[in-house]
């Protein structure tokens, strides 16, 4: 499923709330795992780090 590869295994609507007070709560240290930020407009860049190995996680934004 694309959303369980997106979300790392996550489901969406039931864990991501969750995930996020944890992390706002500093329950998580989530920030040391993004290696990389990247415009929307790069997403295949994103893409390639990915399947390469190259990236822990990517945050694309918009």
């Amino acid at each position: 499923h694309w959303m369980g590869k997106a979300f790392g295994g996550a489901k969406g609507r039931r864990d991501v709330p969750k995930i996020v007070d944890w992390y706002m709560d500093g329950k998580i240290d989530i920030d040391s795992l993004i290696t990389h930020v990247m415009p929307v407009e790069k997403i295949n860049d994103a893409f390639h780090l990915m399947h390469e190995g190259k990236s822990i996680r990517s945050v694309v934004t918009f």
